[in-house]
């Protein structure tokens, strides 16, 4: 196995991008202990094959991403060294086939290891797969950091006028990435760079190991049955000290995102509600441990974006986050802010104050609260639906669902799913759960294939605060090495049951629906480079738009009527049924986005000014909230998603590529729910113009391409019953 150590004979020093990659200090390859794994004793070194993942381990993927990383490096220096030559004459394909044939097998052997640590803890241990992902995100941020690549792309770019738009974007997608990694900059520029990146890498750890022991530190136990009455069965199995017997308690209740979110809707009691709540959104906070306190590292954070993108020329951490957005700028993003705040914000008065009601009517004593909210939602949901979801689930068994839902997708988009024997092709899933479809175009040419792992097994998958539904990209399409795309949609539904099959709640439909839109965005590309493939350098607001295109689908009844059938008798969904599906999936809407809008300008005022926090939450809170601010409340002190990961001033990017899906689905409304053929004309063109070019094209040209114009509100103001 490879060892990466400190050592004084082999210097590599590299420096962190700005938005993407963590610094890298300088390591030394011990080449003696390069793996020897080949081809044909790894079979994770088969990169253009299915993978027999019973063949696979945590070791070999270690050895295969460490062997790729290290055989990536060493290439990338000798084209370096060939590009500084005198007279070196570089074209596109001399300069981006050989990066290609470098990254694309290391990419593909991560998304092994991604894969396994996603579906199975056991085979691939935590501690293992940060191992790999460190080694992994190193090695490919090696290209993007390289001077002479840059200096190359920018002499193809000047010199060649007969590029086309994917070479383009290619091209451009290298020299942002080497100016945003400070290829500008003179050798002091540079080592201000650097240093400021040890800052912030620092802090950031601070403040995510900080939240993350405050998180894991709260927890309350419940003992009394009456209490988790109403908790629904994948609560009581989260939270149950013996998970083998969830119904008899007692249950233990954290502040992980799957169990928090839940808890609030389901607990009757308004104290424990307050507790957990408070317990929540004071983490990083000053009342209470003050060596878990988030405040210093937040604001030295905020200090060291805002100065090292002041040395690459920014006025502000928000302005250079832009370059690598759909919406273009940071007044774009404000517009948009205050167009939808404009409709939004008096309905969530309205909304408030007739769940008030509700609650009293109810027996509720007292002000309503936050943290009563989401309980009190649930139950006025309840209320206008008139439908128990134990009711709902019996018409959305998993088999009439997974088939109706590809037959939907072959119709609209002219493709095939075709199911794989596992047993005869070799290529065998990580569980026996695991279907593997291969999908195809209408004439029977490959496009790629696709995992669907649909049942939870406790322990063994990754849980997250989505739920642990994930789509991952395994493996992204090059054609410079002959891979085809492969993606891997793993939920966490119910198993089967005594002869019952898995019953989904309407959620867990749209949520199915939003990853298999997520698939297809990766499988449908027809980019021959895998870095600007599928979802891979899809600017991050758009990253979402096909997911939640898909999701729209779920409110229409000609959809919803052909993947819905009872368990037992076939019958489809009533449309009454789902008309009122429908209007409980937007209740509350104003207040729903009335808290996206003020998270979203929140990320934006801390990456634009130079205000305290407090002080910003202070002048935002009014403009978007009805309730006073808690004492207690430090949500920006553990706003990881911001401040220690990967979303700083892209926070918008939820509502924003919301808002886009809305416009497209309104484009198939237009055509015609009802008329298939309307349906395939307008699905075809979807395909080819928004899913093929996929990060291959600007996200905002393909939509004007699309739709002829540049994205509205109005479309998710009137799916949300806001105009």
């Amino acid at each position: 196995m490879a060892a990466i150590l400190k050592s004084s004979n082999f210097q590599l020093l590299t420096r962190n991008p700005v938005i993407r990659y963590h610094y890298r200090t300088a390591y030394y390859v011990l080449l003696p202990e390069i793996p020897h794994d080949t081809a044909e004793t790894n079979p994770v070194l088969r990169t253009h094959e299915l993978v027999d993942y019973k063949t696979v381990s945590a070791e070999t993927c270690l050895n295969a991403v460490a062997k790729l990383s290290l055989e990536q490096e060493s290439g990338i220096w000798k084209l370096e060294n060939q590009l500084t030559e005198p007279g070196s004459n570089v074209t596109f394909e001399s300069l981006m086939d050989p990066i290609e044939k470098l990254s694309a097998p290391l990419d593909a052997a991560w998304g092994v290891a991604r894969t396994l640590y996603v579906t199975d803890s056991e085979k691939m241990p935590s501690e293992t797969y940060k191992q790999i992902h460190k080694r992994a995100r190193k090695s490919r941020s090696l290209k993007f950091q390289s001077k002479p690549i840059y200096e190359a792309c920018k002499s193809i770019m000047n010199e060649n006028k007969k590029l086309d738009q994917r070479q383009l974007r290619l091209l451009n997608k290298y020299i942002l990435e080497g100016r945003l990694n400070g290829s500008e900059l003179n050798e002091s520029g540079m080592k201000n760079y650097i240093e400021m990146s040890r800052k912030l890498e620092y802090h950031k750890a601070n403040f995510q190991q900080k939240v993350e022991k405050a998180t894991n530190r709260f927890s309350h136990v419940i003992t009394d049955p009456a209490t988790v009455r109403d908790f629904p069965s994948e609560l009581l199995r989260a939270t149950a000290l013996d998970s083998l017997a969830p119904s008899r308690g007692p249950w233990k209740i954290t502040l992980q995102p799957h169990i928090y979110s839940s808890f609030m809707e389901h607990c009757p009691d308004p104290l424990l509600r307050w507790n957990v709540w408070q317990a929540h959104r004071a983490r990083g906070s000053s009342s209470g441990d003050t060596s878990l306190t988030t405040s210093l590292d937040l604001e030295e954070i905020r200090y060291q974006r805002r100065d090292q993108v002041k040395l690459l020329g920014y006025p502000s951490f928000a302005a250079m986050s832009m370059e690598t957005k759909m919406a273009g700028s940071v007044g774009n993003v404000t517009k948009m802010i205050e167009l939808l705040l404009e409709k939004a914000f008096p309905a969530q008065e309205k909304e408030l104050t007739e769940l008030e009601s509700f609650a009293r009517e109810r027996g509720f004593d007292g002000s309503l609260h936050m943290w009563d909210v989401p309980y009190w939602r649930r139950k006025q949901v309840a209320s206008l639906c008139q439908h128990e979801e134990g009711d709902i689930r019996e018409y959305f068994p998993l088999p009439r669902v997974l088939t109706g839902l590809l037959a939907l997708i072959e119709d609209i988009f002219n493709i095939h799913f075709e199911l794989i024997d596992q047993n005869k092709t070799g290529a065998t899933a990580w569980h026996p759960d695991v279907s593997l479809y291969a999908v195809r175009h209408a004439d029977g040419k490959l496009i790629g294939h696709f995992y669907f792992d649909p049942f939870s097994r406790i322990g063994r998958k990754l849980l997250s605060r989505e739920a642990a539904n994930w789509m991952i990209s395994t493996r992204s399409r090059s054609d410079v090495v002959n891979h085809t795309p492969v993606a891997s949609v793993v939920m966490n539904f119910t198993p089967n049951l005594h002869g019952i099959p898995s019953l989904l709640s309407f959620h867990q439909v749209q949520t199915l629906l939003a990853k298999m839109g997520h698939a297809l965005q990766h499988l449908l590309t027809e980019s021959p480079y895998s870095e600007v493939a599928g979802l891979t350098n899809l600017e991050w607001d758009a990253v979402q738009i096909s997911a939640q295109f898909f999701q729209f689908w779920s409110s229409d009844w000609t959809t919803m009527s052909k993947i819905s059938g009872h368990f037992e008798s076939g019958q489809p969904l009533a449309k009454e049924t789902l008309n009122q599906l429908n209007k409980a999936a937007v209740h509350m809407s104003g207040h729903d986005l009335c808290q996206q809008l003020y998270l979203s300008a929140l990320d934006l005022e801390l990456y634009s000014t130079r205000e305290f926090w407090l002080d910003i939450v202070k002048r935002l809170w009014p403009r978007f909230q009805r309730f006073p601010l808690e004492k207690l409340d430090a949500q920006p002190c553990n706003f990881t998603d911001i401040v220690s990961q990967d979303m700083a001033a892209a926070y918008y990017s939820h509502t924003w590529s919301k808002m886009v899906a809305a416009d497209i689905f309104s484009a198939f409304q237009e055509a015609g729910m009802e008329d298939r053929n309307a349906l395939r004309i307008v699905g075809e063109r979807f395909r080819n113009v928004v899913l093929a070019n996929g990060g291959a094209v600007a996200p905002s040209e393909t939509f004007r391409q699309f739709r002829g114009r540049d994205p509205s509100p109005d479309a998710l103001l009137t799916h949300a019953k806001l105009n």
